[in-house]
């Protein structure tokens, strides 16, 4: 082998242990500035990881961000956590199955709804969605559900450090807006999300009566929002009546 593939395949060793290390999205000037890689190595790097699927490109934001594919590289060693749990992927499944939409299972990581599982149908997708991509936690669906269990002190400080970062966050949001709809969510068991993260896109989430992997889970279906209206009672329906099988 030669040296310029070592060195290439350290580069890519080095850039996922700076995802792990700082557990965030970042940039392709950021990933630059954090390593000793030239910016046109670590572009042809990431285009590669791409193309692979082992990292994820949000256009919008210019940020990058492993999908789950990197961890499932370790799989046989360790226990995968919640997208490797039978049950929740049966919910992905049935859910995928009975509402012809994406469905998702997401967990909580700072101030983020990282999709731990994902499941689509063959058709356009309007915006990409894969396992491993980070949602804003208080404009998402997913996000949006997890934050249900915090009382209101906790739920202040998430806010606030999420407006201080405003990483990955296209919506805007306020303290008001994210109780709001969490008053729904606890009312009627569900929150939904009309463009908090991309316009013309929504979900309908809510959260598994159970911990798994130490981990809340929320589960979600989305999609275009003129897809999504029509059918938004059978949707809820349906992520209830698959709650209703986890009790």
């Amino acid at each position: 082998m030669s040296s310029s593939h070592v060195k290439s395949a350290a580069r890519v060793l080095q850039l996922l242990e700076l995802f792990d290390r700082v557990q965030t999205p970042l940039t392709l000037k950021e990933i630059t500035h954090l390593t000793d890689i030239p910016q046109s190595s670590a572009a042809a790097l990431l285009g590669t990881l791409i193309d692979l699927s082992y990292i994820a490109h949000d256009r919008r934001t210019h940020e990058y961000v492993p999908t789950t594919q990197v961890s499932h590289l370790g799989r046989w060693i360790g226990d995968d956590g919640v997208a490797s749990d039978v049950f929740v992927q049966k919910a992905i499944e049935t859910l995928n199955q009975t509402t012809g939409e994406t469905a998702v299972a997401a967990v909580r990581r700072s101030t983020y709804a990282r999709y731990v599982l994902v499941k689509q149908q063959r058709r356009p997708t309007v915006v990409p969605t894969l396992s491993g991509v980070l949602r804003p936690i208080c404009t998402s669906a997913t996000g949006l559900a997890l934050l249900s269990q915090h009382d209101d002190a906790s739920l202040r400080r998430i806010v606030a450090q999420a407006q201080r970062e405003r990483r990955g966050i296209i919506k805007k949001t306020s303290l008001p807006e994210v109780r709001q709809h969490l008053e729904h969510y606890r009312k009627f068991g569900f929150v939904i999300s009309r463009g908090g993260v991309f316009d013309n896109t929504g979900m309908v989430a809510a959260l598994l009566p159970c911990t798994i992997q130490g981990d809340l889970v929320a589960l979600g279906i989305g999609g275009p929002i003129a897809r999504i209206n029509p059918k938004i009672s059978m949707i809820i329906g349906e992520l209830h009546r698959i709650l209703d099988e986890f009790r």
